[in-house]
């Protein structure tokens, strides 16, 4: 036996279940309905007949091949990981009690929604379910207590919001008994742990949470399809899914005869609304869906422009629910605030129709500062532009229509009317009321334009938002191969290659032999380092920068520069410095290991050697499928530590990590677990790899002693086997044991690293980087103007930690306090 079925034998034994009895009954073709009345449970089995066996023989039998062919996937591959992670026992105990609880209780809320005439009131009272996915969902929500904050958050937000987006667009008991049991996993899975709930939202990387908004975009973007392929639903937002459907007459009943007993309109009404019926009728909501699905997959890879378009489209989808079901029908008929459904004027379904993508784009837009990665303004304007005209030729060419051609539409058309009816023309059909159509095309020129101006529009902005998952603003290819040209040259010290990052702007001398990489920040522009490029000329390249930010209005300064180029700039410009901290460099030349200073950094590499844990040296696309979730896993668990969000500037996080000219040194147990990683940063001089940097650093909090010490260790004989000449382990920001002089930029800086200390420890990470014996080489921060002081550090702060929230703040003075 595998070890992957050795782990799983209640999963695999499941999902043995599932097949045998779908295959022995006939069911895996669909249940009969007999069949159905002996094993589906609901409200009149259990409370009518008193059969409580049904709660447990529904969730093995499946009502048709699809369902089996995804129950079949869910049990062996969710539910089988959830097993791996709790254990058989377990598996068993929670599986049984949360399909037994979980119907239960949802029987209960249909119970009372029936007696309250609630939104799922119209349910029949003999629905009978078989459903597999019961135990399913009450188990994977159950095991996720059990996993670390990165799979424990994904689990929850992920597997609660599709179990709720069924329940709202579907609204079957099934739906509901789901929910109920995934509820109940949650709760049994906090007493199995004996963790007390918690209500806050521990903290995530920017990373994670552009993930989670993504993928709730996007499944709350699928929720309408579960209502249109649904054939019979409840859920109290099932009319806005069917928003998206084509309920028109199809073209056969113009061959029909219209002969409808006791309704002499019925025939010419029907015959009216399919002529307005076309492809494009039927194209056009698949077309916003999509749209909204591709702004969800910009949204996962960090695209602003993406999450902006998420937030416009769902607050349309919002808009358009209000006015043409809520602010219309109760313009043309008041009485109609007593409406009992949608479309009869502003009820709770129009208002939960309307509050869930505005709640969505609410919290999108609530988050929009984790979406860092910007389009060029020129891609901006032209998909703006695009927009514009699709939208234009398509209102001209209707108007135009309507006034040129008025033989093709009924009643006879004019260009006020068509200009009156320009609106619904770009929303699905689903949304304009049916009753009051107000003009019918008639003739082809007139189907051509009306069918198909609305689905021309939406496919721009599919392509729009399609162009803007793609789109940067980072620095043209040519300015990047210059830059990546420079950086192999030389200069700029440990944090050079900083410079690729996309936050940071790239200025080049005229002579294109230099470059400074800057971060702008409330009029400051922060250069990183000295100028990249040949040290002979950096006084002058830098002399330049400095006009060019004079020009720009910009204030400059020079940020973690050696010692000897801050005095050289001070004494060429009359400029101000400060020590901001100490890059501690390390010749592995001279690394031998003995002696005693060394002793525990030799423990840790024999404790590694005794435990089965080797290192890896490779890059993030190198790396397995496993081992990348398993770094995103460590880096989301360190962050879930701190009350406070990840630094900035010079520290990079996951998505430095992709680079392919970083390395990773990974430090793997004997079954593969990845327990801690480190990134190293390239710097060449005249084309050859001199020097290494440490940048990013996460650990498995339950590892081994000295993991990291066995890291660094391996990566010192690396560099010796290499010829690597330095080996940086960079500087702890705002480390301030050489700062000296006591002016209030020294204050400040103190006042920073003091009150960031017991978030970030960078006292403590001083002293780990001691035990290498390092060189200490002072790092300044250039100023021209005392004047510029607070804006200075206010850029500082604001570049260390850009997604600070107002919170976050309050949180930062509390620990100064």
């Amino acid at each position: 036996m595998t070890p992957f079925l050795r782990r799983r034998p209640v999963s695999i034994g499941f999902a043995t279940l599932l097949l045998v009895l779908a295959v022995a009954t006939g069911s895996a073709f669909g249940i009969r309905p007999g069949l159905r009345d002996v094993v589906g449970t609901g409200l009149d089995a259990v409370l009518q007949r008193h059969d409580l066996t049904t709660l447990l023989t529904a969730a093995v039998f499946v009502p048709g091949p699809v369902v089996l062919v995804l129950a079949l996937v869910a049990a062996v591959l969710l539910m089988g990981a959830a097993e791996a992670l709790i254990g058989p026992a377990r598996t068993l105990l929670v599986a049984l009690t949360t399909t037994v609880a979980g119907v239960l209780t949802g029987i209960g809320l249909q119970a009372a929604g029936i007696l309250v005439r609630g939104v799922w009131s119209q349910a029949p009272l003999d629905t009978l379910v078989v459903d597999p996915f019961i135990p399913i969902a009450g188990t994977v929500l159950a095991a996720s207590a059990f996993a670390g904050p990165l799979w424990r958050r994904r689990t929850r937000v992920l597997g609660l919001t599709a179990l709720v987006v069924l329940l709202l667009y579907s609204g079957g008991p099934a739906d509901a008994y789901r929910l109920c049991a995934g509820l109940v996993g949650l709760l049994l899975g906090a007493l199995l742990t004996r963790d007390r709930p918690r209500l806050g939202w521990r903290r995530s990387s920017h990373h994670e949470v552009r993930s989670l908004l993504a993928a709730v975009v996007g499944v709350v973007a699928v929720g309408p399809l579960v209502a249109i392929v649904s054939p019979h639903g409840y859920g109290p937002l099932r009319p806005l899914g069917l928003l998206f459907r084509d309920a028109l007459p199809g073209t056969g009943v113009l061959r029909a005869p219209c002969v409808p007993a006791g309704d002499p309109g019925f025939c010419a009404r029907q015959l009216a609304l399919a002529h307005v019926n076309g492809p494009g009728t039927a194209v056009m909501p698949i077309l916003v869906l999509a749209a909204l699905v591709a702004a969800a997959w910009g949204m996962w890879h960090g695209r602003r422009a993406s999450a902006v378009a998420a937030v416009t489209i769902d607050l349309l989808v919002a808009a358009l629910t209000t006015v043409f079901y809520g602010v219309l029908p109760a313009l043309r008929n008041p009485a109609s605030l007593l409406g009992p459904a949608l479309g009869d004027g502003p009820t709770l379904q129009t208002a939960l129709a309307a509050a869930v993508p505005a709640a969505v784009a609410a919290v999108v837009l609530a988050s929009i500062r984790h979406f860092d990665v910007r389009a060029r303004r020129r891609t901006l304007l032209r998909c703006a532009v695009a927009i514009g005209a699709a939208f234009a030729a398509g209102g001209v060419a209707y108007v135009l229509a309507g006034a040129l051609l008025p033989g093709q539409f009924q009643p006879r058309a004019n260009a006020l009317s068509a200009l009156a009816d320009l609106p619904r023309r770009y929303v699905p059909i689903g949304f304009v009321d049916l009753r009051h159509v107000a003009l019918v095309p008639v003739g082809q020129p007139a189907h051509l334009v009306h069918d198909w101006m609305g689905p021309l529009l939406w496919l721009v902005v599919l392509a729009v938002t399609i162009v803007l998952r793609f789109d940067v603003a980072r620095a043209s290819p040519a300015d990047s191969r210059r830059l990546a040209r420079l950086l192999r040259v030389g200069g700029g010290g440990s944090v050079s290659y900083m410079a690729t990052w996309p936050e940071n702007s790239t200025w080049f001398s005229d002579d294109g032999q230099h470059a400074v990489a800057y971060r702008e920040v409330g009029g400051v522009a922060l250069a990183l380092c000295e100028p990249i490029g040949r040290p002979d000329g950096a006084l002058p390249a830098a002399r330049a920068f400095t006009v060019a930010c004079d020009d720009r209005g910009l204030t400059p300064v020079f940020y973690a520069v050696p010692a000897g180029f801050a005095r050289a700039l001070a004494d060429d410009r009359q400029w101000s410095t400060v020590v901001i901290g100490e890059d501690t460099l390390i010749d592995p030349a001279t690394v031998t290991l003995t002696g005693k200073r060394w002793q525990d950094v030799r423990s840790s590499i024999n404790r590694a050697a005794r435990l089965g844990i080797r290192t890896t040296w490779l890059t993030w696309a190198e790396c397995t499928t496993a081992q990348r979730g398993q770094i995103v896993a460590l880096s989301e668990l360190w962050v879930a530590d701190r009350g406070l969000p990840e630094l900035g500037f010079t520290l990079g996080g996951l998505d430095e990590l992709r680079d392919p000219a970083v390395r990773l040194m990974l430090a793997v147990d004997a079954d593969g677990q990845v327990l801690a990683v480190t990134s190293w940063l390239p710097t060449w001089r005249e084309g050859t790899e001199v020097r290494w940097t440490l940048d990013f650093m996460r650990r498995a909090p339950d590892g081994m002693n000295g993991l990291m010490e066995f890291l660094i260790a391996a990566v010192l004989q690396l560099a010796q086997e290499r010829g690597v000449e330095v080996v940086s382990l960079s500087a702890s920001p705002l480390s301030l044991s050489a700062a000296d002089g006591d002016g209030p930029l020294e204050r400040l800086l103190e006042v920073l690293s003091r009150v960031l200390e017991p978030a970030y420890g960078f006292t403590s990470l001083a002293s780990f980087k001691a035990k290498f014996q390092p060189a200490l080489q002072p790092l300044v921060l250039a100023y021209p103007d005392p004047v510029a002081l607070p804006s200075t550090g206010l850029a500082l702060t604001r570049a260390y930690l850009p997604h600070l929230t107002a919170r976050a703040a309050v949180r930062l003075v509390s620990a100064f306090r």
